[in-house]
């Protein structure tokens, strides 16, 4: 391994261990962290280690902070999305073979988490912004039964 690998690799680890034991709600708390922790990071190599580890924003004490993804409950997909549900509004709409989901800031990643292994066998893919996750289905028809499987699980129709 070069030392360009390694020093990425010692600085993911330490971002791990930060995340599950600070709370890092931002990623410039992030950058923060690091920067103590002897890493010259910058805001674009945290924004890429937060995707390539697949770090998650969860609840914590009243504020909404990086995670690893194994914080995330255990007892599977579907059990994830109806907690998801029950714990923030989620609004679901159909345009044509997207179901599109807004929920609250800094949630879509964990909620596009729970739709990936929810097992829905219409699923495509998700796609998750900061409040936003957009579902592929194979074409409308399957859209529209996405988006009426998800109502049971509480997700509204826009307002």
């Amino acid at each position: 391994m070069n030392e360009l690998n390694a020093r990425k690799q010692h600085r993911q680890q330490t971002l791990l261990r930060l995340v599950a034991e600070r709370r890092l709600a931002t990623q410039q708390d992030v950058v923060r962290a690091l920067r103590a922790g002897g890493f010259a990071a910058t805001q674009a190599t945290v924004s890429r280690d937060i995707v390539e580890l697949g770090l998650v924003k969860v609840p914590r004490d009243g504020a909404h902070v990086y995670a690893p993804p194994v914080t995330m409950p255990a007892s599977g997909g579907l059990e994830r999305l109806r907690r998801f549900c029950e714990e923030y509004r989620v609004q679901g709409a159909v345009a044509g073979n997207l179901v599109i989901l807004k929920t609250p800031p800094g949630t879509a990643n964990a909620l596009a988490i729970a739709l990936d292994t929810s097992g829905f066998s219409d699923v495509v893919g998700t796609l998750a912004g900061d409040d936003t996750v957009f579902i592929a289905a194979h074409n409308p028809a399957r859209a529209r039964g996405i988006n009426k499987r998800l109502a049971e699980y509480g997700v509204g129709k826009p307002a």
